[in-house]
């Protein structure tokens, strides 16, 4: 598991955002052109260990994870972008599978796009996650 998996499980534990976003509808990793909207995506930027003399079994990640909301219309991608923001900011120790010691604060938002073709609205917010796992 990784910090993927954990925003991903504050996010399909939030009642008011699974209303906006099926569970199946947020998903780690790049979702297609063809993907169901509204949908949510998920993916790490970048991952740093602290490394530390005489570390023992486990080890301390910092992770930086982006996630992308894809709406039908403006007005919808600025609700989801929030609803997002509120299901997954200041998370202490959610339950994560496979991790220990999570945190999970906001970093920075990303910018208004739009697809034009596919009349796709996308925006992000970035995460930083923190936790122990097994080395």
């Amino acid at each position: 598991m990784d910090g993927v998996a954990a925003i991903r499980s504050v996010l399909i534990a939030d009642d008011e955002l699974r209303l906006l976003v099926p569970e199946d509808d947020t998903s780690a990793g790049p979702r297609g052109l063809g993907a169901s909207l509204p949908s949510i995506m998920l993916e790490s930027v970048s991952t740093v260990d602290r490394n530390i003399p005489s570390p023992g079994a486990s080890r301390h990640v910092h992770e930086r994870v982006q996630v992308t909301v894809m709406a039908r219309n403006y007005p919808e991608q600025k609700a989801l972008l929030r609803a997002v923001k509120r299901a997954a900011a200041d998370q202490v120790n959610p339950e994560v599978a496979g991790i220990a010691d999570v945190t999970i604060h906001t970093a920075g938002a990303g910018p208004d796009l739009m697809a034009e073709e596919a009349s796709i609205w996308i925006g992000s917010q970035d995460f930083i996650t923190t936790y122990t796992e097994s080395r």
